[in-house]
């Protein structure tokens, strides 16, 4: 421990009284050793002072001892029950926000926080939780074991988070709306084209699913039920923006959508269109040139604007707050634990 930081056991030590009587003891002790070596003749006054100062060291000495043991397992408990599963919240969530602005993942649909109700039942990657700071301000652990800047922090990344994940939902809500008048326009004008009406008369019964013999056309039979049930759009948007063919699975579609990669959005949608033992999915281009056609709404939507504001201010707020408890577990390290492990 360096002097700085002996130094910070001082106010605390100067609130104990059995430290006070000590450095009491240790002064009168050191004043009968100096009036003894002044006055020659008193020399019992040397012995005297000699034990008092004895015992009043070593009482102190016990005390700030004893002091920094209990610093010492404050600090351990507070690194095991707190910071390090906080850090690991907050470092998981850092790393994937970071992805995003990196272009290796798409955006976030969810962040788990409790007392959030989830509307993705199941996603193609397990969504970042923020559970641990939820739970530690719930109870004096938030006052005790934080300082208010750090409080405040981590509650504006819980905040954050939150109105990312009501924005995402606005988001999801927008491009549905969008996409689904777009769609029914593709499916009318594949519809009234000679390919399909040819199509149509040479399969009035539709096919039989579970072909092995399907050719690159018979994708039609799903333009053919559209005619058949419409309005078709709305449908066919939700199943590929946030339930997939199953019902109960969001593709990351708007994921890649808000991170403005069409391609692989495209990708996504063709991948719900062609679960296995389905129809034929309707071809890549047919599919691309909707989302070609809406992704200029898309892009200027307010949803979409405050989608991308807040991912960004949550990266931020979550850098720094991780910044922040990942230095006070190198603090404990080097104070109460040996130091870094060698190199």
């Amino acid at each position: 421990m360096t002097p700085t930081q002996r130094m910070q056991h001082w106010p605390w030590l100067l609130r104990d009284n059995v430290v006070v009587g000590a450095l009491v003891l240790i002064v009168l002790g050191l004043i009968l050793i100096v009036l003894g070596l002044i006055f020659s003749s008193v020399s019992a006054l040397q012995g005297v002072g000699g034990i008092i100062f004895g015992t009043g060291l070593t009482v102190f000495l016990s005390q700030l001892a004893n002091r920094q043991q209990l610093a010492k397992d404050a600090n351990i408990r507070r690194k095991t029950t707190l910071y390090e599963p906080l850090h690991a919240e907050l470092q998981t969530l850092r790393e994937r926000l970071e992805a995003t602005r990196t272009g290796a993942k798409p955006y976030l649909q969810w962040i788990t926080i409790p007392g959030m109700i989830s509307p993705v039942q199941r996603s193609a990657e397990e969504s970042p939780q923020l559970r641990c700071w939820s739970e530690f301000k719930a109870d004096s652990r938030s006052s005790l074991d934080f300082s208010e800047r750090m409080r405040l922090l981590l509650n504006q990344v819980l905040q954050l988070a939150s109105d990312y994940n009501r924005a995402v939902n606005d988001a999801l809500t927008a491009s549905e709306t969008i996409l689904a008048p777009a769609i029914d326009t593709a499916i009318t004008r594949t519809a009234t084209s000679e390919a399909f009406r040819q199509w149509d008369r040479d399969h009035p019964s539709g096919l039989v699913s579970g072909s092995s013999s399907w050719s690159s056309d018979d994708w039609l039979v799903r333009i053919q039920a559209a005619v058949k049930t419409p309005p078709t759009g709305i449908v066919w948007a939700t199943m590929w923006l946030s339930s997939g063919p199953t019902g109960y699975y969001r593709p990351p579609t708007l994921g890649w959508l808000l991170a403005k990669d069409l391609e692989q959005a495209v990708r996504c949608i063709y991948a719900v269109c062609n679960p296995p033992g389905s129809f034929p999915p309707p071809p890549r281009e047919w599919l691309q040139a909707i989302i070609d056609e809406v992704w200029p709404s898309l892009q200027s939507h307010s949803a979409y604007a405050t989608v991308w504001r807040l991912h960004e201010e949550l990266f931020d707020q979550v850098s720094q707050a991780e910044t922040k408890l990942l230095n006070k577990l190198r603090e404990i390290q080097n104070i109460y634990e040996g130091g870094p492990p060698p190199p």
